[in-house]
């Protein structure tokens, strides 16, 4: 899948401040036509960039449709929340990552239902760690480690935090999905996983460790896609 050279979008834009952005977003007429077609080519670049590291998407005809999906709900979703913009950075990063976190969410999805994952074992145990540290001394840091957050796990959380974020943070269940499952809201599943990576942190803190050293003892590949933060700093939101 070719790759869509950012610059390149940056320089057909209309160059905007923040508050431009917003204000051509609500204006009603032909700027926001122009800012909302500046706006999906910026998803539309962001999400390329993501699927072109799936080997999944070799399909060029599926990428490109995918993309096109994504890039449409991206723009749906980034003018929902224009009201949760808080002029912390430029606008067209904020949005840039709304629509990575889109394809993200919807790739997990994807091999979410593919996975032959049994369903009888959703969010019951997190999984045993696949231990590959170069070398003997690290392999134990590592045994350790894991073992700590499985029993803090374990210990620190209600059985309902418990099921819902080994479902979701390790067992790759996307959020709606465990809402759905557990008969609840996207919501309040949110509020409970991000409840429970906080008691997490409380618990690593009162052993005397924190999540980024715990995360700084695993290869940054694996904890990307197993880590109790999922890939995101730990109070970041999910959207997938």
């Amino acid at each position: 899948m070719s790759l869509l050279p950012i610059s390149g979008v940056f320089a057909k834009m209309k160059q905007r401040t923040n508050s431009e952005w917003l204000s051509a977003l609500t204006a009603g007429n032909s700027d926001e036509a122009a800012a909302l077609a500046d706006l999906r080519s910026l998803m539309t670049v962001a999400i390329s960039r993501v699927l072109s590291r799936q080997p999944a998407f070799d399909d060029a005809m599926g990428a490109h449709h995918l993309t096109e999906d994504c890039a449409q709900e991206s723009v749906l979703l980034i003018r929902e929340k224009l009201s949760q913009f808080r002029n912390e950075s430029r606008f067209t990063t904020w949005a840039y990552a709304i629509g990575v976190r889109v394809a993200l969410g919807e790739l997990r999805r994807r091999k979410w239902h593919k996975a032959a994952l049994d369903k009888a074992q959703l969010g019951l145990a997190a999984p045993n760690w696949p231990i590959d540290g170069p070398g003997p001394d690290r392999n134990l840091e590592q045994q350790q480690a894991w073992a700590l957050l499985a029993e803090l796990i374990e210990t620190s959380l209600t059985p309902l935090q418990r099921k819902s974020l080994i479902a979701h943070a390790f067992q790759e269940m996307p959020l709606d999905e465990v809402a759905q499952w557990l008969g609840s809201n996207r919501n309040s599943i949110y509020k409970l996983i991000h409840d429970a990576r906080k008691r997490l942190k409380a618990s690593l803190s009162a052993r005397g460790m924190s999540h980024l050293e715990l995360i700084s003892i695993f290869d940054v590949s694996h904890m990307e896609r197993h880590s109790i933060s999922d890939g995101k700093n730990l109070d970041a939101q999910d959207v997938s």
